[in-house]
């Protein structure tokens, strides 16, 4: 594929999908929880950000869908690739390590929303306020995982552009 339209095109998907994932998941975790947390009482502050992040999963599944998509084809057209899992050039290893994290991220995403946030939901229906702080907690290292992988996935995709 050498047309420069399509190339382009793929490549503002990609980073698209990217900044609306981790961009959401950085505005969520320092702006938005944070600030719901302070101003309204737990029990409302709670009931915004279930269904904030209700709307926000199909945002993040379709993203994962997108990065997906549009990923494959530009690893393919790139000079270093050589063949799906292959660790002879440093492009490649490096890829290999980003597409690591990436589906550490995805695994996350799973995990948070089809995981946690359900059993923190049954859990505080059923006043139980031990176990809402126990899955919060999980909630917010997995939270705190998924930002540390989303660096470094950008670190690694801003170095594989000069290897």
């Amino acid at each position: 594929m050498d047309n420069l339209f399509v190339k382009t095109l793929l490549s503002f998907i990609h980073n698209f999908a990217t900044i609306i994932w981790i961009g959401g998941m950085f505005i969520n975790m320092l702006v938005f929880m944070p600030t719901a947390l302070k101003v309204l009482d737990p029990a409302n502050a709670g009931k915004l950000m279930q269904a904030v992040m209700k709307r926000y999963r199909v945002v993040i599944y379709v993203c994962i869908v997108i990065l997906g998509v549009t990923g494959i084809p530009m690893k393919i057209v790139n000079p270093n690739y050589i063949s799906i899992i292959n660790l002879e050039n440093q492009w490649e290893v490096v890829s290999f390590v980003k597409h690591l994290f990436y589906g550490l991220l995805v695994l996350l995403a799973v995990v948070n929303f089809e995981i946690i946030t359900p059993k923190v939901g049954k859990a505080a229906a059923a006043n139980q306020p031990e176990k809402v702080a126990k899955l919060k907690k999980l909630g917010m290292m997995s939270g705190m995982l998924a930002m540390f992988s989303a660096i470094v996935i950008l670190v690694l995709s801003s170095m594989m552009r000069f290897l």
